[in-house]
C-alpha cells in the first residue's frame, strides 16, 4: 500500500473497503502504514451500513489499537 493507491475519484472502489468485518479492518490498517490518517467513509445505504460499520469494523479496529486513526463517535 502506498500513498499513491489512496484515491476518491473512483468513486470509493479503488481503496478496497469491501469485503468482511476483518477484510475492511486489515484494509484500514494498510492505510494508516501507509501514512493516512484521516478517511472519509460513504455508506449506502447508509443508515444501515454505518450501523454496521460501527458494530463490526471498529471494534476490530480498537482490538488492534492503530495509532493513527482516532474513532470518534
Amino acid at each position: 500500500m502506498s500513498l499513491e493507491d489512496y484515491s476518491v475519484s473512483n468513486r470509493g472502489l479503488r481503496s478496497g473497503l469491501i469485503g468482511t468485518a476483518e477484510r475492511i479492518a486489515a484494509r484500514l490498517a494498510e492505510f494508516e502504514e501507509a501514512g493516512v490518517d484521516l478517511m472519509l467513509l460513504q455508506f449506502s445505504p447508509q443508515a444501515e451500513e454505518m450501523e454496521r460499520f460501527g458494530a463490526q469494523v471498529i471494534p476490530k479496529l480498537r482490538g488492534a489499537q492503530l495509532g493513527g486513526f482516532v474513532l470518534q463517535s
